[in-house]
C-alpha cells in the first residue's frame, strides 16, 4: 500500500540466522542482525551493556542461573520480545549450547570477587569461563567478547 510498504515485510529465520523483520525505523524500535547473548547481563557490567545493544535494535538473549525476577528490570530496556530471559545451568554443557545454539555473538561477563554457598571462587572464575569457551568453538559465531573480572 504505498512506496515504502515492502520495507517491513517480514521473513522466517532458521536457527538464528536473522531478525524476525528485515529492516525496522530508527531508534528503539529498530531490528539489526544480530543476535546477542549475554552471560551475566544481571550483574553490574551487564545492565550498561543490555541497554546500548537493544537500542540499536539487537536482539538480546539474556541467560540467568536464579529468579525470574532478576532479569526484570532488563525487559524494559528494549521492545517487545527484544531482551530474552533465558533459564540456564552455567555447568551444564547442554544448557549451555541451547542458549549459543540461538545467538551469532556472545558475550561473557560471569565473574565474581568472593564465594556465594552455591558456587565457589574457581567455579565462577574458571570452570563456567572454560565450559562457554569450549561450547562456543563449535557454533559459527560473529564474535566472542569475554571480560574477565580480575
Amino acid at each position: 500500500y504505498g512506496a515504502g510498504a515492502d520495507d517491513h515485510g517480514s521473513t522466517i529465520v532458521t536457527r538464528g540466522a536473522g531478525p524476525i523483520l528485515r529492516k525496522g525505523t530508527v531508534g528503539r524500535s529498530s531490528v539489526s542482525s544480530i543476535i546477542a547473548a549475554v552471560f551475566g547481563a544481571t550483574g553490574f557490567l551487564g545492565h550498561y551493556l543490555v541497554q546500548p545493544l537493544a537500542k540499536m535494535g539487537t536482539q538480546v538473549l539474556v541467560p540467568f542461573r536464579g529468579c525470574e525476577d532478576s532479569t526484570r528490570h532488563l525487559k524494559l530496556m528494549g521492545d517487545l520480545g527484544q531482551v530474552v530471559p533465558m533459564k540456564h545451568n552455567p555447568i551444564d554443557e547442554d544448557s549451555v549450547k541451547a542458549v549459543m545454539a540461538k545467538a551469532n555473538v556472545v558475550i561473557n561477563l560471569i565473574g565474581r570477587e568472593f564465594e556465594t554457598r552455591n558456587y565457589s571462587f574457581e567455579e565462577v572464575n574458571h570452570t563456567m569461563v572454560s565450559i562457554a569457551l569450549k561450547v562456543s568453538f563449535s557454533f559459527t559465531l560473529f564474535f566472542i567478547v569475554h571480560v574477565e573480572f580480575l
